[in-house]
């Protein structure tokens, strides 16, 4: 090899590296729950998801339309294989899922507001999250709308508590929620969750009652 060709070879080497290295895909699906608690950007709209990332069958990461649910908790699945078998226990395929749970380290209670007194807390677990309330008749409450009183006490957000849906005007909020500046926003569906991050501002004055 003469002296002109190792020099282009020395070159483009370290520029093939970068190139690759910028051609490297990202997971959206996993990397979207992390960044989201970080709180870096107030004005982003954020999806609360407390669910696993990770198959706890084979370490795959999940498919978000493959899941089973018991006792108002999910768990997800990588393929329909690992799926079939977590239906035939599906209370057991959920427990497999969240052996090891991240605590929320809320010092405000979800449910009535109240600060927490040191050493009264009762834990209550939400698929990845712990969070802890005020006391125990607090339970049952956090029980209907685990998913909502977990996004108030991970994210610390206010629940604007509207009862229609801002995309879809004459349809009754369900399970579905948005945050955006400090603000949870009741959805009807899945579905509204892409529209709300079309046009924030004017939805989430809409849900506000402005």
């Amino acid at each position: 090899m003469n002296s002109f060709v190792r020099a282009a070879a020395a070159l483009a080497l370290p520029l093939l590296v970068a190139g690759a290295a910028l051609a490297l895909p990202r997971s959206q699906d996993s990397a979207r729950p992390a960044a989201a608690e970080k709180k870096s950007d107030p004005a982003e709209v954020i999806v609360p998801f407390f669910g696993n990332e990770n198959c706890p069958m084979t370490g795959r990461p999940v498919n978000r339309s493959k899941y089973v649910e018991a006792d108002g908790q999910k768990a997800w699945f990588c393929c329909n294989n690992c799926l079939t078998k977590a239906k035939a226990d599906p209370k057991a395929a959920i427990a497999s899922a969240y052996k090891e749970t991240k605590a929320a380290g809320n010092k405000t209670c979800p449910i009535s507001g109240h600060e927490i007194e040191a050493g009264k807390a009762v834990e209550v677990t939400f698929e990845s999250r712990r969070v802890s309330l005020c006391c125990a008749d607090c339970e049952a409450p956090f029980k209907k709308s685990p998913l909502l009183h977990t996004a108030i006490a991970v994210y610390g957000a206010e629940d604007l508590k509207n009862k229609i849906c801002p995309v879809m005007d004459e349809e009754s909020c369900d399970d579905d929620l948005v945050i955006y500046k400090g603000k949870i926003v009741r959805l009807c569906c899945g579905d509204c969750v892409e529209e709300f991050a079309k046009d924030p501002e004017k939805l989430l004055a809409k849900a506000s009652g402005r």
